[in-house]
């Protein structure tokens, strides 16, 4: 399957709320995870807590506003931009900018570094 198709069921599957199904399904068990300013995770396992944690930790719903979605079959990559908001119990109210770059084998992501930038404006 390509890579956009792989991106697109993701995503399906993430609006349904069934956060334990997109990890196993797109990730493999030992997917490597970097987000700028953190130490990098490595395992599924790892890498679900910490989005759990994140989530956990949500005062209100986050807003998140896509900008750019970029698929390379070739490489198995997928490159995805969006502006998020929230408020966390803490770290308090954010808006940042996020770029994903996700690395795809098997229909998987085994690799995927997140850039985080904060947005001054609103």
């Amino acid at each position: 399957m390509d890579v956009r198709s792989n991106y697109s069921r993701l995503a399906a599957i993430k609006q349904t709320g069934d956060n334990d199904q997109v990890w196993q399904e797109f990730y493999t068990k030992d997917i490597v995870r970097r987000i700028s300013g953190l130490d990098p995770l490595v395992g599924r396992d790892a890498c679900r807590r910490q989005v759990q944690d994140f989530l956990d930790g949500l005062k209100a719903p986050q807003t998140i506003e896509q900008l750019t979605l970029a698929f390379d079959d070739e490489k198995k990559v997928s490159v995805i931009e969006f502006d998020q908001s929230f408020s966390h119990k803490t770290w308090g109210e954010i808006a940042q900018r996020i770029m994903m770059v996700q690395r795809w084998r098997e229909d998987q992501i085994y690799d995927e570094t997140i850039y985080v930038m904060p947005r001054y404006h609103d």
